[in-house]
């Protein structure tokens, strides 16, 4: 079995990731709400840098 992303927690990411770039840590926080509310869960960052939970992941295009 992969232990690959959900579905549910890659919609709850990128919904938080929509609001931070729209409207900041206060989007962010809005969208947690909203992924709270729909049953996605939250996303909580940390303050470190190099933490392999919170950093962004390389893009591939």
């Amino acid at each position: 079995m992969s232990a690959g992303i959900t579905f549910r927690e890659r919609l709850a990411r990128l919904i938080h990731a929509a609001g931070l770039r729209i409207a900041g840590e206060r989007g962010g926080r809005a969208a947690n709400v909203l992924t709270g509310l729909l049953g996605l869960g939250r996303i909580e960052l940390c303050a470190d840098p190099a933490c392999t939970d919170c950093a962004p992941a390389p893009t591939t295009r």
